[in-house]
C-alpha cells in the first residue's frame, strides 16, 4: 500500500494588520458621521476627543448612556434612506479604495513587514 503524503497545516497568522484596523476606523467613521453628526473619536470620548465642530452638534456614548432617547433618534436617521445610500456609497468607495490600495502598494507592505514588524515580533503587520 502507498504511503500517503502529509498535508502541511497553515497556521492562522494571529498578529494584528494595520491597515484592517484602518479601514475598519475608515467605515465607523463613515457610520457615525451619517447617523451621529460626529467623527468616531467625538462618539468614543464624547468632548474629551479633538474637535473640529462645535461641542454639543452630535452624539457621543456618554451622552446616549445619560439620555436614552437619542437612540430613537440614531434609529430614525438609519430609517432614512438618504443617509442609508450616502453609508453605501461612501462606505463602497472607502472599500474600493482599501482594495486598490493594497494591491498597488503590495511590494513596499511587503517589504516593511518583512524587514521592519517581523524583526521586532510585535505581533503587527501592515
Amino acid at each position: 500500500m502507498a504511503r500517503r503524503r502529509k498535508v502541511a497545516r497553515r497556521r492562522r497568522s494571529r498578529g494584528i494588520k494595520l491597515l484592517g484596523l484602518a479601514e475598519a476606523a475608515v467605515q465607523a467613521s463613515i457610520v457615525t458621521e451619517e447617523l451621529a453628526d460626529v467623527n468616531i473619536v467625538q462618539f468614543i470620548a464624547g468632548d474629551a476627543g479633538p474637535s473640529l465642530q462645535v461641542a454639543g452638534g452630535g452624539m457621543s456614548l456618554l451622552e446616549i448612556a445619560k439620555r436614552p432617547e437619542l437612540l430613537q433618534t440614531i434609529g430614525s436617521r438609519a430609517m432614512n434612506p438618504e443617509k442609508i445610500i450616502n453609508i453605501a456609497i461612501k462606505s463602497a468607495i472607502a472599500n474600493v479604495s482599501f482594495r486598490f490600495a493594497k494591491r498597488a502598494l503590495r511590494r513596499p507592505i511587503n517589504m516593511m513587514n518583512r524587514m521592519v514588524f517581523k524583526p521586532l515580533a510585535l505581533g503587527v503587520s501592515l
